[in-house]
C-alpha cells in the first residue's frame, strides 16, 4: 500500500509543472525521471508477484520522456522575477563551492582616490600652461650656467635629449605627482650612498696570507697603530680648537683679514681633513695678483697676536676641562683588524674569535672588597648589580619559604624528579617580592626562588603601616583569598601562608579567609595578587573630583599608630 501511494504521489509530481517555490524544482527535471524509473522498477515487482498494478504509474513511465522536453519549454516562462533572482543567487553560489564569504553584489570600490583633470582645472588650455610651468618648468638660463660648472658638455647635451623626449603632458595626466606627507622633501642624485636606505655595496677583496706573529712582535705592531691614532686624534683636536679660535677672531675685529666664510670654519670644525684643501703649497704660485688680498706687516702681527690668545684659551680649556674623548681613537678604528673591519676582506685567515692577551683574570674570584669575606664565592654579586643594594642590605632581607613540591618530568631516558619552590621576600617596610625556581637539588632551587623573590620586591600600599585599603580579593584557578581590613590591635587572624607575606611586607592588623580551594601555591599567588591590586582611596577621590580627608589622622592629630 506504501509504494501505490508513493506512485501516485510521484506520478502526479511528474505530470505536473514544477513549483518556483523550491529553488531546486526549476532546475532539472532529472530527478522526476529517476522517480519514473523507480515506479516502472516497482511496478515490475508487483507484476512479478500476481498484484494489478494502478493505472497511473503506467502514465507516468509514458509521460517521463514528454515531461522533461515539457519543463526545458515552459519553465522560463512560468518563471516569475523573483525566481529567476533566486535562481541567479543560488547559481553564483553554486558557482563558489568553496568561498567562505558573501558574494558583493556590486562592484567593489576603489582605495585610492582618483583625481580628475576637470577637478584640477586642468582642461583649459591657460590652466595647464600655468600648472605645467608650476611643475615642469623649463631650465632657465641661469640654471644651465650651473649645470655646466657641474657636468660636461656631453651630460649637458644628454640632459637636455631627455627634457625633450619626456612630454610634460604626458606627466601631468598619465602620471602620478605625490602630495601625501610621506613624499621626499629633497632632491636626490642618488650620487652619493645612504646608509640608512642603500644596500651596503660588496667589495672583492684579494686575500693574503697572514703573518703569524709572536706575543712580542704583535704587542709591538698593535702599539705603533694605537700611537699613530693617538697622535691622529691628536692633530684633530688641536686643529679643532685653532678653527674655533679662528671662528672668535673672526667674530670680534678678523672679518676682513680672515678669508674663509663662516661655513667653511663649522665644516672644518667637522672633518679636519678639509684643512688639506685650503693649505697653499710653498712651491705653488699664488692664484690671484690682486693688491687687496695682500695684508700688510701691521695687520698680519696684529691676526697673529688675536689667533694666539684665542688658541691659547683654547689649549686651557682642553687641559683643564673635563675629558671629552676627543684625542681617544675610537671603537671603530681600535676594531678595525677585527671581525668588523675592512681588513678582513683581504686576508685569508678566519674570522677571529676575540683577542686575549692572557689568561689572566679567568680565575679571578669574584670577592668585593666591601663585602668584608662574606661572598667570597660571589653569590650574591649578580643580585647586587641587578638591585644596586649592597651585600648588607640583602642579607637583612626576611626570606622565607613557603611551598616545597616535587614534581616528575617524563623523559626518553625515565622520569627525572625536581623540586619546585615558592618563596617570599620583604624588608618588613612595605616591599613584598615572589619567587618561584625549580631544579633537581632542593638547595639550589630553594636559593634561587629566594634571589628571584629580593629581585621582584615591590611596593604594598598600606593603611596607617599597619593594615590594608578596605577589602581585598583575588582568585587564582580554583583558590579565592579574601583579605579585610582591622583595627588597631586585631593581628594577624589568617593561614600561616599569608601569615608570613603578611610579616614580610610589615602588615600587622588584617584578616582573610579562602572560601574555596586550599592549594598551597595557588594560595600564595591569590594573596600576592590581592596585596598589589588594593583599591586606592586617593585614585578614587581624583576620578570623582572630591577631596578625600582621613578622618582618624583629624581627630587624633595624626597619631593613629
Amino acid at each position: 500500500m506504501k509504494s501505490n501511494c508513493f506512485a501516485r504521489v510521484s506520478s502526479r509530481d511528474v505530470a505536473r509543472e514544477p513549483s518556483t517555490s523550491h529553488p531546486l524544482a526549476a532546475e532539472s527535471p532529472i530527478s522526476h525521471l529517476n522517480g519514473a524509473c523507480f515506479l516502472n522498477w516497482a511496478n515490475r515487482k508487483k507484476n512479478l508477484k500476481g498484484r494489478p498494478c494502478h493505472p497511473e504509474p503506467r502514465l507516468a513511465m509514458s509521460v517521463a520522456r514528454p515531461a522533461r522536453s515539457l519543463l526545458r519549454t515552459c519553465v522560463a516562462s512560468a518563471r516569475t522575477a523573483q525566481a529567476v533572482g533566486c535562481q541567479h543567487q543560488h547559481q553564483h553560489q553554486h558557482q563558489h563551492p568553496f568561498h567562505t564569504s558573501a558574494p558583493r553584489p556590486s562592484k567593489r570600490r576603489s582605495r585610492f582616490r582618483n583625481v580628475k583633470a576637470e577637478d584640477l582645472g586642468l582642461l583649459s588650455p591657460e590652466k595647464l600652461a600655468k600648472y605645467r610651468q608650476d611643475k615642469f618648468a623649463d631650465y632657465t638660463k641661469e640654471e644651465l650656467e650651473a649645470l655646466k660648472s657641474k657636468y660636461t658638455p656631453e651630460q649637458i647635451e644628454a640632459i637636455k635629449a631627455g627634457e625633450e623626449a619626456i612630454d610634460p603632458d604626458d606627466l601631468i595626466f598619465q602620471g602620478r605627482l605625490r602630495d601625501d606627507p610621506y613624499r621626499p622633501q629633497y632632491v636626490e642624485d642618488y650620487t652619493v650612498l645612504d646608509p640608512r636606505y642603500d644596500v651596503k655595496p660588496e667589495l672583492d677583496g684579494t686575500p693574503f696570507e697572514p703573518q703569524w706573529l709572536n706575543p712580542s712582535d704583535w704587542a709591538d705592531k698593535y702599539g705603533s697603530k694605537l700611537t699613530d691614532l693617538t697622535d691622529k686624534k691628536t692633530s684633530e683636536q688641536l686643529t679643532r680648537s685653532m678653527v674655533r679660535a679662528l671662528r672668535r677672531v673672526k667674530e670680534s675685529n678678523g672679518a676682513e683679514l680672515i678669508d674663509l666664510t663662516e661655513e667653511e670654519l663649522v665644516d672644518l670644525e667637522k672633518d679636519p681633513e678639509l684643512l688639506k684643501k685650503y693649505l697653499v703649497e710653498e712651491d705653488a704660485e699664488a692664484k690671484s695678483d690682486d693688491d687687496s688680498a695682500i695684508l700688510t706687516k701691521e695687520q698680519v702681527m696684529k691676526l697673529d697676536k688675536a689667533i694666539d690668545e684665542e688658541w691659547k684659551k683654547e689649549l686651557s680649556k682642553i687641559s683643564e676641562g673635563p675629558d671629552s674623548g676627543e684625542g681617544e681613537p675610537s671603537n671603530l678604528e681600535l676594531i678595525e683588524d677585527g671581525p668588523a673591519g675592512t681588513i678582513r676582506l683581504h686576508t685569508a685567515e678566519a674570522v677571529e674569535l676575540g683577542k686575549v692577551p692572557g689568561v689572566e683574570g679567568l680565575y679571578k674570584s669574584a670577592a668585593d672588597p666591601e663585602d668584608e669575606g662574606q661572598d667570597d664565592d660571589g653569590r650574591y654579586q649578580e643580585i647586587k648589580r641587578l638591585t644596586g643594594m649592597s651585600l648588607r642590605d640583602i642579607q637583612s632581607i626576611y626570606r622565607k619559604v613557603l611551598v616545597q613540591r616535587w614534581v616528575t618530568n617524563q623523559t626518553r631516558l625515565g622520569k627525572v624528579r625536581s623540586t619546585s619552590i615558592v618563596a617570599i621576600a620583604g624588608n618588613g617596610n612595605g616591599r613584598l617580592g615572589l619567587g618561584i625556581a625549580k631544579s633537581t637539588e632542593a638547595g639550589l632551587a630553594a636559593e634561587t626562588a629566594q634571589l628571584l623573590a629580593i629581585r621582584n620586591m615591590k611596593p604594598i600600599r598600606r593603611y596607617e603601616n599597619r593594615t590594608i585599603y578596605g577589602n581585598a580579593k583575588a582568585k587564582v584557578s580554583g583558590t579565592v583569598v579574601e583579605l579585610f581590613a582591622r583595627p588597631p590591635g586585631f593581628g594577624l587572624r589568617c593561614p600561616h601562608r599569608i601569615f608570613e607575606m603578611c610579616r614580610a611586607s610589615g602588615i600587622h592588623d588584617i584578616a582573610a579567609r579562602m572560601p574555596r580551594s586550599k592549594n598551597p601555591m595557588n594560595s600564595v599567588k591569590a594573596a600576592y595578587d590581592a596585596l598589589m591590586n588594593q583599591v586606592d582611596p586617593e585614585e578614587i577621590a581624583i576620578g570623582r573630583g572630591k577631596k578625600m580627608v582621613d578622618v582618624r589622622k583629624v581627630y587624633y592629630g595624626g597619631n593613629v599608630y
